[in-house]
This record gives structure tokens, sequence and C-alpha cells, in this order.
């Protein structure tokens, strides 16, 4: 509830639009979650009257946290309400993920994977990354835009480490 990721994309174009996130953290710690929840719907609100949505795409919450889960199923719950005419489609974390690069990608190399193929987009934090990436996730599903998975040069892999009994084994 921290900070809502939004990319609106320009069917007709084929391109991004708009991409930002709705920020709660001006709020003092004493906020409550419906007071939050407000604020995110009143932006949403603000938002769809310049980019009116014909199909919401959303990322699915994942169940390692359950607290902060039930928190962002709150979140969905507003969309879910404002955009209730609309068809609503849920993508897993890793379907996003297995899209756009690999299914064990963390958000940083998602990100990279994306800015190889649309360099000029901006992402102010990992949010709005993320929305993207379930964006991209919908098109590239729908067969709506062509997309080619590009390999990212690897990362460093941790040097393994020789456990003390195996090496007096020999």
């Amino acid at each position: 509830m921290e900070r809502t990721g939004i990319t609106v994309w320009n069917m007709d174009k084929n391109k991004p639009e708009f991409i930002t996130h709705i920020s709660t953290s001006h709020f003092k710690k004493s906020a409550t979650h419906g007071q939050k929840l407000k604020h995110i719907e009143d932006c949403f609100i603000e938002i769809t009257e310049n980019f009116p949505p014909s199909i919401v795409a959303i990322e699915r919450a994942f169940n390692r946290f359950p607290t902060s889960t039930a928190v962002i199923y709150k979140v969905h719950g507003v969309v879910n309400k404002l955009f209730h005419q609309f068809e609503q489609i849920y993508y897993p974390p890793k379907t996003v993920k297995l899209e756009i690069c690999r299914g064990d990608a963390t958000k940083k190399y998602v990100q990279d994977t994306i800015k190889k193929v649309y360099p000029d987009v901006t992402f102010n934090n990992e949010d709005e990354s993320d929305s993207f990436a379930v964006a991209l996730t919908y098109l590239i599903k729908n067969k709506l835009i062509e997309w080619n998975k590009v390999e990212l040069k690897k990362t460093p892999t941790k040097k393994k480490t020789i456990k003390k009994n195996e090496v007096n084994k020999g």
C-alpha cells in the first residue's frame, strides 16, 4: 500500500502512454488503511479520466508474507471495484518474469531487460517497472506485441563453498 505502480499502454500506438505510481508515504503513521485506500482510489479515478481503460492487468500477490499480502489485496479490492466493468486479468510474479526474461529473475534483471527493448522508458522505482512488466505480460501472452527475450550478461555466481568434511574425504 506504500506505492502502487501503474502503466497505461496505448493500444492504438502500441506503446506506453503513462507510467507512474501512487504513493501513500505522505500519510502520518496514524492514518488508517481506509484513508490510504481512499487516496489510492481518488488517484486512480483522476488517472482514468485522462486514460480510460479497456482492460486491467494486475500482478497477483504472493503469499510469502500473509500480513503484507492481505494489505495488497485491499488495494486490489479498490481496483476490482473501480474497474468492475472491464476485464481484469491476474498474473503471478513468476509468470511475469517468465514472459519477460526468465522465472528466477530479480526485479532488477526484469527492469534491465525491459530497458534493453525500451531504452527511452524511465522508471522511478520498482513498482513502476513491475507494473510495466505486467502490462507487457498481457501484451505478449495475447500476441499484441512481438517479444524476443533478451539475454543479458549473466551476473557472477557465488562461489560454491566446500564443507570441511568434503575436503578431508579425498
